[in-house]
Order: C-alpha cells, then structure tokens, then sequence
C-alpha cells in the first residue's frame, strides 16, 4: 500500500473497475465462472452478512499479494498503474484461481471477525 501511494497510484484508479466488474475484465472467463461460484456460495453462507461482497474484497486483496513481488519492482506510476489495469492473468488456469480463492478465504479467516478493517478511516 505504501509503495502504490508513494507512487500516486490511487487504489480508485484501478479497484473501481475491479470491483464494479466483479474481475470480469481481469480474469478468463471460464476462471471468473469458477470464482463466482464461490462468491454465490459465500452469499448463500448465512453466517456472514454480506458474505458475496465482503469475500470479494478479500480475493482482490489476494489478487494485490499476489502480484506484491512484481508490483514493488515496478518504480514509477507509470509502470504500475497499467500494471494493475491490465493484470498478466490470461493465461492463468485452474490451480491459479483456486490458489487465489484459498489465500482470500485464509485471509478471511485471519480478519472475517473484526469487520472495522473493512471500513476506510
């Protein structure tokens, strides 16, 4: 986070998209299909209120540590910001996307009980 803000690179330059196009445009889709399944399972998952659209922050959390390494490479704004518009995922298979899945649900599990962290300010 530090690095991408002390490159100007604002999280609503890229997140907006990722979250209004559920990763649609960053991912295969026969992998979005595979994700979404998860997303409907989430939501359908009682325990959690909002599970869909929490879970979903957690996996673009993972989509970001994923790419952690290459992305602290990446010295300028203008290397990171088409970057993370245009995510090197195309030709990502099955075992990526469910290691994506299974690093969110770590994820929240680690932090699903304090909600605050979700929340800006």
């Amino acid at each position: 986070m530090r690095h991408l803000e002390g490159n100007g690179v604002d999280f609503s330059t890229f997140a907006f998209r990722w979250m209004n196009c559920l990763l649609l445009r960053e991912l295969p889709l026969h992998l979005v299909v595979r994700l979404w399944d998860t997303y409907i399972a989430e939501a359908r998952n009682g325990a959690v209120r909002d599970g869909f659209h929490t879970f979903h922050v957690y996996v673009c959390g993972a989509l970001l540590l994923r790419f952690s390494k290459k992305l602290l490479e990446m010295p300028s704004f203008g290397e990171l910001l088409p970057f993370l518009q245009k995510l090197p995922t195309r030709e990502w298979g099955v075992k990526d996307i469910e290691e994506l899945v299974s690093q969110a649900f770590v994820h929240k599990s680690c932090f699903g009980a304090t909600p605050a962290h979700l929340t800006p300010g």
